[in-house]
């Protein structure tokens, strides 16, 4: 998480000045302070502001070197002449040198990042980020406006470091926006600059009725772009949702030669090609809402971690978005979970005794998934990403909900809800079989069929020699009747077992019914005596 800078001090001299300075300090990234350089000659006059952090992980020392920090500030369109005066040195023993020691002082640590280095790190003319990882340990980071820039002033908004976070954050909650003009043709080349973005930040105030709003007067070598910048990165299968609307009041028209496009970023790294909304793209979904709003939904099916969205329009002389576009709101969701590759409420069958599992089949990394008994509330009964059902489950139906939450966030999807019928299982109650030695067949009748079996098997045990096996042969009724059961020839009298199972439509099947054939012995012929 960021980590902001919440200390300030500055330095002024004549004709120079810091407006609200200590919104530079106060961690809230729309907020700035903003040096002021009416007149230079030389670096003779210059305005400097201090920012200093306190070590989250051991107060009172200094960050090691290597760390990185950032510096949000606006980069104002008279950005060459300027570029020489702007200076960007981490620090660190800041003190008061007092009136004789010409006001704050500070070490600093490693080279500072002005001139041509300055540039080599800037991409647009507005709100722009400037990463550095200072070679020594630091606790603060100064910007000095001076140098020849005459009548210029610089907002500086932050300054920020990463830290592992304590606690649980909202990873889905957008933390800051960036806005401006980027050229087409290289920064150095720039000429007048058209366009702007009015009120960046109301795109990411929770207020549904405000917006930003991009100018898209036609521009051909420029685009203006806003940037919405995330907590932290994004997974495969989350969603960037973005409220929109054409600025006209008219339909929304993003096809190609619009001049509409979405950049993804890791930091300051593109991640992939420009997104250009067409009919087939796989990446952006338009949803028209009320009031001609529209959603767009940004879900790059690549792996590719990122942690800003970036929406540009310009770069052609007629825009399908005559008047500009209008940001209403811009969040990211957690992919909502998928039961068993269905993406609507799903019904898993069973038979009593039997088990299933579900399973989420878009399980993300990083996320964890709680199944539970209710829609909300309820108890937990399970944690992962696939719930193992015991074999114990009462005959019936029984309802499950699974949530999904990313780790290390606040954030919890809507519960998705599926089924599992428990069929109960079908039974007979049989009689018991007599007959001769010599038969080859013999009645087993039965009794008390329930739950509808309307098949049946019989498999003997190993003493019942030569007695075959039968597999879902018809049963004659689902409720009484009569099995003709099979007797190899020559059969010996003695009693045979085995076990009969009945199965239902339903395919379930009862449990082993104990079966026996009594094979009973002819009578001694009789031996007929004549006598004289």
């Amino acid at each position: 998480m960021r980590y902001y800078a919440s200390t300030q001090q500055i330095n002024t001299d004549i004709l120079t000045s810091v407006d609200n300075p200590t919104n530079a300090a106060d961690g809230d990234p729309t907020t700035f302070s903003t040096l002021n350089r009416l007149v230079g000659v030389g670096n003779l006059i210059d305005v400097t502001q201090f920012l200093k952090f306190t070590n989250p992980v051991t107060p009172g020392n200094l960050l090691a070197a290597g760390t990185k920090v950032t510096v949000k500030l606006s980069v104002p369109p008279g950005l060459l002449s300027l570029l020489g005066g702007v200076e960007i040195q981490p620090f660190k023993n800041l003190h008061d040198g007092g009136l004789l020691g010409g006001g704050w002082q500070a070490d600093a640590v490693g080279s500072p990042i002005s001139g041509a280095t300055l540039l080599s790190l800037l991409s647009s003319v507005g709100d722009q980020e400037i990463t550095i990882a200072p070679t020594g340990d630091f606790d603060g980071v100064w910007v000095r406006l001076a140098g020849v820039a005459v009548g210029q002033s610089v907002n500086l908004y932050d300054a920020y470091i990463m830290q592992p976070a304590t606690t649980n954050v909202g990873c889905n909650t957008p933390v800051d926006v960036l806005s401006g003009v980027k050229p087409l043709t290289g920064l150095a080349n720039i000429g007048s600059v058209l366009g702007t973005v009015q009120n960046p930040g109301n795109a990411i105030d929770t207020d549904p009725g405000s917006y930003a709003e991009i100018d898209a007067v036609a521009n051909v070598l420029n685009s203006v772009y806003h940037t919405t910048v995330f907590n932290s990165p994004t997974h495969q299968g989350d969603i960037v949702k973005m409220i929109i609307q054409n600025s006209g009041a008219g339909l929304l028209d993003l096809n190609l030669g619009s001049g509409f496009s979405v950049q993804l970023y890791n930091g300051a790294t593109a991640v992939g090609s420009p997104i250009i909304y067409n009919t087939t793209s796989l990446d952006l979904k338009l949803f028209p809402l009320a009031s001609n709003k529209y959603e767009l939904d940004i879900s790059p099916q690549s792996t590719a971690v990122y942690d800003r969205v970036e929406v540009s329009v310009g770069g052609v002389a007629t825009l399908g978005l005559t008047q500009g576009l209008r940001i209403y709101d811009v969040t990211r969701v957690i992919a909502t979970p998928v039961i068993n590759s269905s993406p609507t409420p799903t019904t898993a069958t069973i038979c009593q005794g039997g088990t299933t599992t579900l399973t989420v089949s878009n399980a993300q990394d990083c996320t964890t998934y709680k199944w539970y008994d209710a829609a909300t509330g309820g108890n937990l009964l399970f944690t992962g990403s696939s719930y193992p059902l015991p074999s114990t489950l009462s005959t019936g139906t029984h309802t499950y909900y699974v949530e999904a939450s990313r780790d290390g966030c606040t954030e919890t999807t809507a519960r998705v809800m599926t089924t599992v019928n428990v069929n109960p299982l079908p039974t007979v109650t049989p009689g018991t079989a007599n007959t001769c030695a010599g038969k080859t067949a013999t009645p087993l009748n039965y009794t008390n069929g329930t739950n509808t079996p309307t098949k049946y098997s019989i498999v003997w045990d190993t003493s019942a020699t030569n007695f075959v096996n039968v597999t879902d042969a018809a049963l004659p009724s689902s409720t009484a009747g009569t099995i003709t059961l099979a007797l190899p020839a020559g059969t010996a009298a003695g009693t045979y077992t085995g076990n009969l199972t009945v199965k239902n439509a339903n395919q379930c099947s009862s449990n082993n019914i104990p079966i026996s054939i009594q094979v009973n012995a002819l009578p001694t012929p009789p031996v007929i005596t004549i006598t004289n």
